[in-house]
């Protein structure tokens, strides 16, 4: 037992050796400042974890010569905006806003795919009626939003399958503990959530069964972008963002516990104050995992991370064309890039797994 804990020790040494003199040379140099922006109002459980907290704490940005910070926004099409305006350098959007930016000849990009499922569901209580879709007619429905995200799904393929907006109730809930509290009261027969929402409502014991919104699983999840003009003039540093958060990544799915640690030392306040530590380090990581779950969902084995599926992206162009909030003049191709997926995994995958395996 000694000479395992003396031999990872050593390895852990080694490894911080190794790491300090790559920072050490970064730190000689002038770090190039860049800001990350999501499209989500509030830092939580989510992508944050490996596009900031684990990256900027483990030094992998520093190995970069980058220097991030990271701001919020309320939507996607807010997130994309701030990157068109040159006010952020690389943040997460949809693709949605990103073909709507480019209609409006603006030049924004996506360079990883940060999601292969969209991560949406319909949940019903485990002992509902409501088993397809089609059970929803006369139903009361709730969702966040209708007009964007899963709640938007949902509308668009009850319309496909002939139901029309006449034949249930659509309420509009938030996110937040009431939407629960709605479905659990019966307020509501359905709610639509993303996986880390159903992963906080599962904590709370709530026992609860998933839907299929099947428009949804042919969608595209959020992606990691940026604009054409940016990576033209800095591919170094997109490419170094990009491997610094692929790092990140890979240590999240490795080992969520360890992320989650490293999440609350670099965001104090997201750390729940009402659980034990235990009890809170295990939610967080139930909540991590639903959201791998979806944004790993059939990642080939050995394949490079963050490779796009073209027909995603082809079915969510379709859908907004007929929608009418894309016109559909550019094929839905122009609006990504994989320009970047070589660098973004140009790294020992074998040392980031070892490194997350070997912290507590």
């Amino acid at each position: 037992m000694g000479q395992r804990i003396s031999r990872t020790m050593l390895a852990l040494a080694v490894a911080a050796g190794v790491c300090s003199a790559v920072v050490r040379h970064a730190d000689a140099q002038s770090l190039k400042k860049m800001t990350l922006v999501q499209m989500h109002p509030n830092i939580g459980i989510g992508e944050e974890i490996f596009l900031y907290a684990v990256p900027k704490r483990l030094g992998f940005f520093k190995a970069e010569g980058l220097d991030v910070d990271i701001q919020n926004s309320q939507t996607g099409m807010i997130s994309a905006q701030v990157l068109q305006s040159s006010n952020a350098q690389v943040g997460t959007t949809a693709a949605a806003a990103v073909m709507t930016v480019r209609e409006q000849n603006g030049d924004l990009i996506s360079f990883f795919n940060l999601k292969r499922n969209a991560g949406t569901f319909l949940v019903v209580l485990k002992d509902s009626p409501i088993n397809k879709l089609e059970d929803l007619k006369g139903k009361n429905v709730g969702a966040p939003s209708f007009g964007a995200g899963g709640g938007l799904g949902l509308k668009q393929n009850l319309s496909a399958i002939g139901i029309t907006p006449e034949q249930y109730t659509a309420i509009a809930t938030g996110a937040g503990p009431s939407a629960i509290a709605a479905l659990k009261s019966g307020k509501i027969d359905a709610l639509v959530m993303w996986d880390a929402m159903l992963g906080a409502a599962e904590n709370t014991g709530l026992d609860l069964r998933t839907v299929k919104i099947p428009l949804e699983d042919g969608q595209v999840g959020t992606t990691l972008a940026t604009t054409a003009s940016f990576a033209k003039a800095n591919p170094k540093e997109v490419a170094g963002y990009c491997r610094a958060m692929t790092k990140g990544l890979l240590f999240t799915a490795t080992n969520p516990a360890a992320a989650i640690k490293i999440f609350w030392e670099e965001f104090p306040t997201s750390k729940p104050t009402s659980l034990d530590d235990a009890t809170a380090l295990k939610n967080s990581v139930h909540i991590m995992n639903r959201f791998l779950e979806k944004a790993l969902q059939d990642q080939p084995k050995d394949a490079p991370l963050g490779k796009f599926i073209v027909e995603n992206w082809k079915n969510t162009h379709e859908a907004f064309v007929k929608l009418g909030t894309l016109k559909g003049a550019e094929r839905p191709e122009a609006s990504f890039t994989e320009q970047f997926i070589t660098a973004c995994n140009d790294f020992d995958h074998a040392a980031i797994v070892a490194q997350a395996k070997a912290m507590n």
